[in-house]
């Protein structure tokens, strides 16, 4: 593979069943920073997505049948060309997703990470004999239980996260054995179509099929979601919630940590943290302490070292960020710090005074972040507590050092909506979330040894 421009006035061709071809409208990709071309992307036509998923779906049993350990090794590799080529391949998330330098060396750490995860998980073994009785007429049987892809992988590449999202459906689908068909916008492919030409070469001359993989640029990735042969690998949505209790004297720690998660990636990162409870006793030290976190992270041009937060994606997503600012405060809400923007850029925002019903009546968009003080942060049911309705994220931090609280606070969110709780820290993308993606592109199956003499 030749070292690629990150910018660049050629049009970037898909990929179909592992082979470059040259797309049919032209498209540029603009940097969300100043609106300047980084890159030509050409879309897919139909023929050429028919032909993809149709081709995807012959190579599945072929894809399937190598063996695990090929398959890991594969892996493997694309991950060590990847780190060989990170700057690179930082330079094209920065031109195309406006992620801020450190930002981008980030997301390519996380996306060798999630590849070399994604390896392990391969090379696990996928039977698991266990013996027990099935008739009476039988002694006892062998059951073999396997998990089976249930189709080709289909990964939606996230606009704001394009390299680990593209990373994360490869590494699941090659972990189970199945092709995957990677679905990138217009607006950030640069990063899926490179990860493409890095597996082809990896892939050539091996027995692993070339056409395992295809980037499918296109408007519409959405709709391929309804295609039957495909199995949509959908990137975690919604935001967190955060609880600090009353146990949590480092209230500067925890500010630190939420004050990353709402300001990081412009706040579209995994699971944002959005609202934070805070018992009565910690509120003033830790809306002092979240301000002061929010107002070092620095907003404005991604290629600038010292810059933290980047711009949205568009006029239109800093547009709408402001005006539920503005609506916020019209509602009673106090903006403690932020709250302005320049060009799309929105500066991290700190809001009191607003509940939770208010986050989630509205899509909220950008480094924004509400703080409540309440005295049910010990996850009891008493007067004042936060109710069901206030605790409504899928995925909550808490800021304990209690471990039975911690515990029992647990207990409440889960059996409630929640369906991550992390303690002492607030929710990430983890490498090892890749195991989810592969265990939702299978099915588990059972095959019955019985012991019935011939």
């Amino acid at each position: 593979m030749e070292p690629m421009e990150a910018v660049t006035p050629r049009p970037r061709p898909v990929w179909i069943a592992g082979v470059a071809e040259p797309g049919t409208a032209p498209r540029p990709v603009l940097h969300p920073y100043d609106r300047t071309e980084v890159a030509t992307a050409s879309l897919a036509s139909d023929e050429q997505v028919e032909r993809a998923v149709a081709g995807a779906a012959r190579l599945a049993g072929e894809t399937r049948s190598v063996p695990a350990h090929t398959r890991a090794s594969a892996l493997d590799q694309l991950a060590n060309e990847i780190e060989a080529r990170a700057e690179e391949f930082a330079e094209l998330v920065t031109a195309e997703a406006a992620a801020p330098l450190t930002r981008a060396a980030e997301e390519v750490a996380l996306a060798v990470a999630t590849l070399r995860h994604g390896a392990r998980l391969a090379g696990e073994t996928r039977s698991v004999p266990s013996a027990a009785p099935f008739g009476a007429a039988l002694p006892c049987g062998v059951g073999l239980t396997r998990r089976v892809p249930r189709g080709v992988a289909l990964g939606l590449v996230a606009p704001h996260r394009p390299l680990a999202a593209s990373a994360s459906g490869v590494a699941a689908a090659l972990a189970v054995g199945t092709p995957v068909v990677l679905a990138p916008t217009p607006r950030a492919p640069l990063s899926a179509l490179a990860l493409a030409e890095t597996l082809a070469d990896v892939l050539t001359g091996g027995p692993l099929p070339t056409g395992a993989l295809s980037v499918l640029t296109t408007e519409t990735p959405d709709l391929l979601a309804g295609d039957a042969r495909l199995c949509p690998l959908n990137w975690p949505a919604g935001h967190a919630q955060a609880l600090v209790l009353d146990d949590w004297a480092e209230v500067e720690s925890a500010a630190s940590a939420i004050a990353a998660s709402a300001a990081d990636w412009a706040g579209q990162r995994y699971a944002p943290v959005r609202h934070v409870l805070v018992h009565p006793a910690r509120a003033e030290p830790f809306v002092a302490a979240l301000a002061a976190a929010l107002e070092a992270q620095r907003t404005g041009d991604p290629y600038d070292a010292a810059v933290s937060v980047g711009p949205l994606p568009d006029e239109d997503s800093a547009s709408r960020t402001l005006a539920w600012i503005a609506e916020a405060t019209d509602r009673g809400a106090t903006v403690v710090t932020g709250g302005t923007r320049s060009g799309t850029a929105v500066t991290p925002t700190l809001l009191t005074g607003l509940g939770a019903d208010a986050l989630r009546d509205r899509g909220v968009l950008g480094p924004v972040i509400a703080v409540s003080a309440t005295d049910g942060t010990d996850g009891t049911d008493t007067t004042g507590d936060p109710s069901d309705s206030d605790l409504t994220a899928r995925r909550v931090a808490v800021f304990t050092r209690d471990v039975e609280q911690a515990l029992r606070t647990a207990d409440r969110l889960t059996a409630a909506t929640a369906d991550e709780v992390v303690v002492g820290d607030v929710p990430r993308h983890r490498p090892e979330d890749v195991r989810a993606a592969a265990q939702a592109l299978t099915r588990e199956t059972t095959t019955v040894l019985s012991g019935r003499p011939g």
